[in-house]
């Protein structure tokens, strides 16, 4: 046998861990809205109650009393459940040096938190359920045109920010803060604009760190999920904490569980139920821009 044979004997050292692909981990709207917590029911409800207007009676002596009955209002959010799993076959489990248990717990965790992010913003952006009857005969909400700005064939602008920061407070909306989701192609036009990254705006902190924290009143919240399908346009939400409601039920918490039907096999996973839904229109504000 020959000494060149000894390649025959070489090893490799194979990796005892795993390197996770990047993909959004924590969830970045639910801690931007109002959470109630658990849940007990298939739905639960917002009460609504109307203005009672400007004008004051002016009273006659010994007349009698003039007033000015509120109205109300009912939204609903239903509660839907969700199972996010994983598996491994525990046959598979001696063969690895690099155990995956842990990366798929911590994945699914991040999974989840990206689907509540996707309720928050469909909550923001969809309609809302309600209802002025006694009888459960909702009626869907939009959020209105005049709350949504831009367009989706225009680049964003300085202009468009400032026309949605007025529009809260024309609404009588911006006595708590306001958040406002961004992208990357958003957070790019900001850095690019040298007017916006001097040091009269914002003390150079955008070029500085490379993030937008707090601009015209605005808490900037980075959220690539604003990223229509096609990659071509966004659509951008600005929003109070109390414009949505959000309410999350632990059915069954994240875990590992022997499956003993089918040969023990690991099902890795948890079921969880969530609902929101959009407290008043005018707390909400859409916009639009080409990327």
């Amino acid at each position: 046998m020959a000494y060149s044979s000894i390649d025959s004997v070489f090893v490799k050292q194979y990796a005892d861990t795993y390197v996770a692909l990047l993909e959004q981990k924590e969830s970045k709207l639910l801690s931007t809205v109002t959470n109630i917590g658990s849940v007990t029911g298939t739905s639960f409800t917002v009460n609504e109650m109307g203005t009672l207007g400007d004008v004051l009676a002016t009273p006659d002596r010994f007349g009698n009393t003039s007033y000015v009955d509120a109205s109300f209002a009912s939204r609903l959010a239903t509660m839907n459940d969700f199972s996010n799993f994983s598996r491994l076959a525990i046959q598979d489990l001696p063969k690895l040096k690099a155990n995956p248990q842990d990366q798929l717990l911590t994945r699914l965790h991040s999974k989840w938190n990206r689907k509540v992010d996707s309720v928050v913003y469909n909550a923001l952006l969809g309609n809302a359920p309600r209802k002025e009857v006694g009888a459960d005969t909702y009626t869907n909400v939009a959020l209105p045109a005049s709350q949504i700005l831009g367009d989706a064939a225009t680049p964003i602008s300085k202009q468009l920010l400032i026309d949605i920061r007025t529009k809260f407070t024309k609404n009588l909306a911006d006595d708590e803060e306001i958040y406002i989701t961004y992208n990357a192609d958003l957070l790019n036009a900001l850095l690019a604009d040298t007017t916006l990254t001097s040091a009269d705006y914002l003390a150079g902190q955008m070029l500085q760190r490379g993030e937008v924290s707090n601009f015209l009143g605005f808490n900037f919240v980075h959220y690539e999920g604003i990223t229509a399908a096609d990659g071509l346009s966004a659509t951008g939400v600005a929003y109070t904490r109390s414009s949505v409601e959000i309410g999350v039920n632990s059915i069954s918490p994240l875990k590992i569980v022997e499956v003993e039907t089918a040969n023990r096999f690991h099902s890795i996973g948890h079921i969880e139920s969530v609902g929101a839904v959009r407290t008043d229109e005018k707390k909400v504000v859409a916009f639009k821009f080409k990327i």
